[in-house]
């Protein structure tokens, strides 16, 4: 666990500098003369926690590392972990194109079913539980920030 808390925790500072990168292309927001939290406000306060959680897994593991040895470390990959993780890359690539296709709603419901059956879950479950994601993403989104979502021949 020690060696998959620091490869996480790495990660997670990879992941924030790659943040911090994309988002100090974004303006500043100036209004008379004022310098306000603007678009780059809550990347780099995303990166900012990142850094600190990386550094936290990182420093622990490194720690934990010199007390005891790596030899007892269970083995990190397995083959059904591996092919999770493939699938879940595949999967997120044909997303997009996906709700491309078919529209936001029902793009995303058959998404997360599909995610949810491949982790293991009973496919009652995965219906509800992706119903009920997309409802809430839907309500948030375009009920509350009324931001409309691709939709295509259906027409919800």
């Amino acid at each position: 666990m020690r060696f998959k808390n620091l490869m996480y925790g790495l990660s997670l500072i990879a992941i924030s500098v790659f943040v911090f990168i994309y988002g100090s292309s974004f303006p500043d927001f100036v209004v008379r003369g004022n310098k306000l939290p603007g678009p780059k406000f809550f990347p780099f306060l995303i990166s900012i926690l990142l850094v600190i959680m990386g550094s936290y897994f990182v420093i622990t593991s490194l720690l934990k590392l010199k007390k005891t040895k790596m030899e007892n470390e269970e083995k990190i990959t397995t083959k059904k972990g591996l092919l999770r993780v493939l699938t879940i890359i595949l999967g997120i690539g044909l997303y997009v194109p996906f709700i491309n296709l078919v529209g936001f709603k029902i793009g995303t419901f058959v998404f997360a079913t599909v995610i949810m059956s491949i982790f293991g879950v009973k496919i009652l479950k995965s219906l509800l539980y992706s119903l009920i994601l997309t409802v809430i993403i839907v309500l948030i989104f375009e009920k509350i920030f009324l931001i409309p979502f691709p939709q295509k021949f259906l027409p919800f």
